[in-house]
């Protein structure tokens, strides 16, 4: 009688197999990582927002050369406010050119002295200027914007910002929301296809083994060539 192969499950050893289990822990501690992260970034994020939006911190397109190599054509300075009183020679900070309020400069002070009504007076001039800006410049207020950073290749960017900060804020929350979420979420999604699939390699193994038990055994053929006629029962002598 002909005797059929049994299968063997392994969808248990499968599922418990240490690469298994190193896999989903390595995955896990991936998806902790990414948040942290992520989170880190949306905190940061959120706290220089609002610096921005209350005015502690400014951010300055630089459109012309006068402070190369320093702060090159395109970038944006960075300028955290201070007290004026702080303010010393060397300093670069922006200010409203007297002549034209509406224009921004970004230079560095070169001298300061005191009126005779104790106001300071500060003269400017671009690093690559060859001589001082044509004024004296006072400070309105008790602070003044003084450059702490220069990022490249961001000026016009943040001169949108400055325009539409509101918008500026939503997109650029929206966005980090969304790499926030993908991160998180996409070991998981990951994690529950490998789980599927190993679901269906076990169901297609039980399958194959209940339908090799269903099949029934064929009986063996007659031994023709031993005279062997009757389908297995042995012959009568005439």
């Amino acid at each position: 009688m002909a005797t059929t192969p049994v299968a063997e499950d392994d969808g248990p050893r499968a599922s418990t197999s240490p690469t298994s289990k190193h896999r989903t822990v390595g995955q896990r501690v991936n998806a902790v990582v990414a948040s942290v992260l992520v989170l880190a970034i949306l905190v940061a994020a959120g706290f220089a927002a609002i610096a921005l939006v209350r005015g502690t911190w400014m951010l300055t397109p630089v459109l012309s050369g006068s402070m190369r190599p320093g702060l090159a054509v395109g970038g944006v300075a960075i300028s955290e406010r201070v007290p004026v009183d702080d303010l010393a020679v060397r300093d670069v900070i922006v200010f409203r050119r007297p002549d034209d309020p509406s224009e921004q400069v970004v230079h560095r002070i070169v001298r300061i002295r005191k009126s005779s009504t104790g106001q300071l007076l500060i003269n400017t001039q671009g690093d690559a200027n060859t001589v001082r800006d044509p004024w004296t410049l006072t400070i309105q207020g008790s602070e003044a914007y003084r450059v702490r950073w220069s990022i490249p290749l961001l000026g016009y960017i943040a001169i949108a910002f400055q325009n539409h900060r509101g918008i500026a804020l939503l997109v650029a929350g929206v966005v980090l929301i969304v790499i926030a979420a993908s991160m998180v979420f996409s070991p998981r999604r990951r994690e529950r296809r490998h789980q599927r699939r190993r679901r269906n390699r076990r169901k297609q193994g039980r399958g194959e083994l209940l339908r090799a038990d269903e099949t029934p055994d064929t009986p063996a053929p007659p031994d023709v060539a031993n005279g062997d006629t009757t389908d297995g029962r042995e012959g009568t002598a005439a």
